[in-house]
């Protein structure tokens, strides 16, 4: 009995924690716009992506979930090759990975393009609680996002 009553605690408590989590993410969960970036139109996490669009947007990831996918569309003209650039910061603030991507020169409108980070399985799953992504244009700064890591059961 005493097992039972231990056993829904942590089923409550887990419960309430990810309500939480839900509330308190609702306020970022539209599309994010950097509002010094003239070259972004979108920032946007998700689980996966078809046909370069991204599916599930979320900002909540569990360690369950293959991936966290960091979305972006912009628009920039370079007459020479050019960086994208993801960077994954963890609760603790350092640096888990980054992401580059070589551009050759052109004209860019509303270009689609993504970068994602392994979880399941993966060390990214035993870090958990809010995490960022930011995304550069050869260093320009053009946006930060905040998700979560929920940890296991």
């Amino acid at each position: 009995m005493i097992m039972k009553i231990k056993n829904i605690f942590r089923i409550e408590l887990w419960l309430f924690v990810l309500i939480c989590l839900m509330v308190f993410s609702a306020v970022g969960q539209g599309e994010e716009l950097a509002p010094d970036s003239e070259y972004l139109q979108k920032i946007a996490l998700g689980k996966d992506i078809l046909e370069k669009n991204l599916l599930q947007e979320t900002n909540i990831f569990v360690p369950q979930d293959e991936k966290v996918v960091a979305w972006f569309s912009f628009s920039y003209d370079s007459t020479e090759k050019f960086i994208l650039r993801w960077e994954w910061i963890t609760p603790q603030g350092t640096l888990y990975h980054r992401g580059e991507l070589e551009m050759e020169a052109g004209s860019y409108t509303n270009y689609r393009t993504w970068y994602w980070i392994k979880i399941k399985e993966g060390y990214a799953s035993k870090l958990p609680g809010e995490w960022k992504i930011r995304v550069y244009i050869n260093d320009i700064f053009l946006g930060e996002r905040n998700f979560f890591m929920v940890g296991s059961l």
